[in-house]
């Protein structure tokens, strides 16, 4: 909808963003859509390149989740819940616009995973622009917020001016090479350490 301005439903925008990912190396993308997007388009929900679907669907890239007409009404199951659920298992990130709310309430794990593996975006015309700072401004970059083990960057690993004088602790921003490999204690809590040795 987004790539289609809102007006309509463009499955263009979906290949666009498949595209995107797949040129950064990513092989595993699943699109889910609902089943009833494959119906013929109506003038009130147009659906723009709908054949795009069925190339993905071929590729093993999109999957239809299931819709079907009960007495003439449509019973649709919720995509929603698919999509975070496969994220969720696969240790992958949500690609939408959508924060989920709803589905933030049903389990405490998914609304961490929601708010923590959630990559939103921009269509500018036909250009798939997801943001550089998923998290914000101190949060991991894209790259980084897109490896499932997130890398320091070595401009980040500034080390600290006081070394092994520094008395800020685990609070302290620059980089302790002697603390890589233990959890980072702050200063009052190695003092009462040291204090009932």
């Amino acid at each position: 909808f987004s790539h289609g301005n809102k007006e309509g439903f463009s499955c263009r925008g979906i290949q666009l963003a498949v595209d995107w990912f797949l040129e950064k190396g990513h092989k595993d993308i699943t699109v889910f859509v609902p089943a009833w997007r494959k119906e013929q388009s109506r003038p009130d929900a147009p659906i723009t390149d709908q054949e795009i679907l069925r190339k993905l669907e071929k590729e093993k890239i999109l999957v239809f989740t299931p819709s079907r007409r009960v007495q003439g009404r449509r019973v649709v199951c919720y995509d929603d819940r698919f999509i975070v659920k496969l994220a969720f298992d696969s240790d992958g990130i949500i690609v939408s616009n959508d924060n989920y709310r709803d589905l933030q309430n049903e389990k405490p794990e998914w609304k961490k995973f929601i708010e923590e593996r959630l990559l939103m975006y921009s269509f500018v015309n036909d250009k798939f622009m997801p943001p550089d700072d998923p998290l914000g401004r101190h949060g991991p970059s894209l790259e980084n917020f897109l490896r499932k083990r997130p890398v320091i960057p070595e401009h980040k690993k500034q080390p600290c001016p006081y070394g092994k004088k520094c008395t800020y602790g685990h609070k302290c921003k620059y980089y302790h090479p002697e603390r890589a490999n233990q959890p980072q204690r702050s200063v009052a809590d190695e003092l009462r350490i040291s204090a009932k040795l």
